[in-house]
Formats: C-alpha cells, structure tokens, sequence
C-alpha cells in the first residue's frame, strides 16, 4: 500500500509540479521486483485533493482542474503500467467528504460537522474531537445523506468508469459505525449507499470491496460481522501482527483467531516502517516477516505492508531491498 500524499500541504501549482515529477516507469518497477500480486494506492485523502482528474469534484467544488484535481492522471498511468505486468491495482479511497476542509464538505453536501446535534461552520476545525470541543462530532461520526451519496457516487463513479476493469478493488477508509447503522434506514431515499457502491462498481461489477472504520480486530477485520453488506475483503488496519490488549500483545491476527464472515476475503494491512507512510527502514525482521505472511497465507489470508514513497515515486532503498529479498523468499516457498 502507498499513501501517496506528496501533494497535501501544497499550493496548486506546486502540487502539480510533484505529480508530474511521479516517474510511473520507476515505481512500477520497483513494485515488480517484490513479486507482489497487487497494490494498494492512495488516489487523495482528507487533504481534498487527488492525483487524478475528476470533472464531477471540480463542478462541485466550482474550480477548474488543477486546483484540487491534478492535471496528470497518475493512477491511469499506473494502472495501465501494473496491467502489463499482470499486478493488481486497488484504488484507496474515503467513505465521506474530505474532512480536512469545512468548504470541501460543505460543497459535497455531506453532514456537517456538529455541536450537541447543531451543524458548526467554518470557525471549529472540522478535525477537532470532543475532548477539544464539548459536544463536537465530525461529519464521518455522523450519519451520511443522500445528496452527499449522490455527489460522492458522481465523483467515484467517474474514476470507476474511466478505469473499467483496470482497478480491481477499492479500500474505503473512514466508514465507520455510524455509517454502518445508516445502510438501512438509507435505502427508503433515492440515493442511498447502495446506489453509491453501484456507481463505484460501474466500471468494473467484480471490483472487490473493503470498508474501514479503525485499527482494531473487531472493526476490521470484521470478527462480528461485515460493516457493510457488499463487503468482500476486510480493511485489516493494524500496526502489527498481533492483538494490542492492556497488558501489550494477545493472539496472533490470523485467520482462524479472527475469522471473517462467510464470504470475505480475510486481509491484514500494517505499516512496514515506521508509520503510515513513514520511515526508511522496516521495523521486522524479514525472516519473522516471512513467518508470519506464510502462517496466514497458509489459512487462507493475504498480507499488505503499507510502504513508504516519495513523491517521485521512489520507494526508500533500505525498504526496497528487503520487500526484494522477502518477496523472493516467498516465491521460492511456492
């Protein structure tokens, strides 16, 4: 997984100027000599801005492309270069509006953040807690709406159709359990989550499907059940391979401790530095890496290490090198 958010504290020219420093060629490459199947990539995140045209997020937010749209569309470029090589592309994407800024959500027509059930404008920031801010709830703590799930379903579904099948799946991040109690009483209204997931799946009907609401065993990998019905592979966020409890570690994240409900493919994802998207060094051993991949492997689970790029695209070369070795070592396994 790459959370490429080289662009995020960028002016639009400037972050156009990272994008196009993207050498797709390079990092494509790089992923190849891993032997990884498939990989996880960040189209944008809560910053609001994404590394991909999209005219139905420009219309809405009223800006010309370039200002929160890249004028490059790097994930066509990548995904056109792992097609060739027969890797998987997995676009990372939110469930709701850009959270980061109050007129992004304003202009998404998602919930807007709250006090004690009052919506709060631009004055509170939209990331606070209530710890911070008594009573505050953020939009992703709220339910969604159906204008909000119409829009959002304009803005996925156009990547979705552009695509087609050269993205085989989508890992929403952000869904969390209110979201989860709204799937219900939503279907009553015309555009509901259903109708959204539709216009995500337009160009590829078998996309796979993955819906994220924390980093905790119960929530992602979805021990109590799917978080939402079309669910098809667990988030798997984590930040080892082991349960944190109160007193440290408890059972190893395996399938047959924490199995997925029927039907979903169970998936773990954890950072493989120091951080998201952080650090030049992993923090295993690749021989306990290797151990621990072929245990779930093994019972029929997939691992993805969240890995550290620049925003040229390279992958730091202490990293590069040990995904190498692992990835060969996993192969000569098989």
């Amino acid at each position: 997984m790459f959370h490429y958010e080289a662009f995020k504290n960028h002016t639009p020219q400037s972050y156009n100027k990272t994008i196009d420093s993207f050498d797709v060629d390079e990092f494509v490459s790089s992923v190849e000599s891993t032997k990884a199947g498939y990989i996880i990539f960040v189209i944008g995140q809560h910053w609001g801005r994404y590394c991909a045209p999209n005219s139905a997020y420009e219309k809405l937010l009223g800006v010309k492309n370039g200002v929160w749209t890249s004028r490059r569309d790097l994930i066509q470029e990548i995904a056109e270069e792992l097609a060739e090589r027969d890797i998987k592309l997995i676009i990372y994407m939110t469930a709701r509006a850009p959270m980061r800024h109050y007129e992004v959500i304003k202009a998404m027509g998602d919930t807007l953040p709250s006090i004690n059930g009052k919506p709060v404008g631009p004055k509170i920031n939209p990331m606070s807690h209530p710890r911070k801010v008594k009573g505050f709830r953020r939009s992703e703590n709220q339910a969604p709406n159906p204008l909000f799930l119409k829009n959002w379903g304009e803005v996925c579904g156009e990547w979705s159709k552009r695509y087609g099948k050269l993205v085989s799946g989508w890992w929403f991040d952000g869904y969390k359990m209110e979201m989860q109690a709204a799937y219900e009483p939503l279907k009553k209204e015309n555009h509901n989550i259903d109708t959204w997931i539709d216009a995500v799946r337009s160009g590829n009907q078998e996309a796979e499907l993955a819906f994220n609401a924390g980093a905790h065993p119960i929530l992602s990998l979805c021990t109590k059940g799917k978080l939402c019905p079309r669910q098809t592979f667990t988030s798997g966020e984590n930040h080892d391979f082991r349960e944190r409890t109160k007193k440290g570690f408890g059972r190893a994240l395996t399938p047959k401790n924490f199995p997925p409900p029927k039907g979903v493919i169970w998936h773990l994802l954890l950072p493989v530095s120091k951080g998201w998207g952080a650090g030049t060094e992993i923090r295993f051993e690749i021989e306990t890496l290797k151990q621990r991949i072929d245990v779930i492997n093994a019972e029929g689970g997939v691992v993805t290490l969240d890995t550290p790029i620049g925003p040229d695209g390279k992958i730091p070369e202490k990293i590069l090198k040990a995904l190498q070795q692992l990835g060969n070592g996993l192969l000569l396994k098989k």
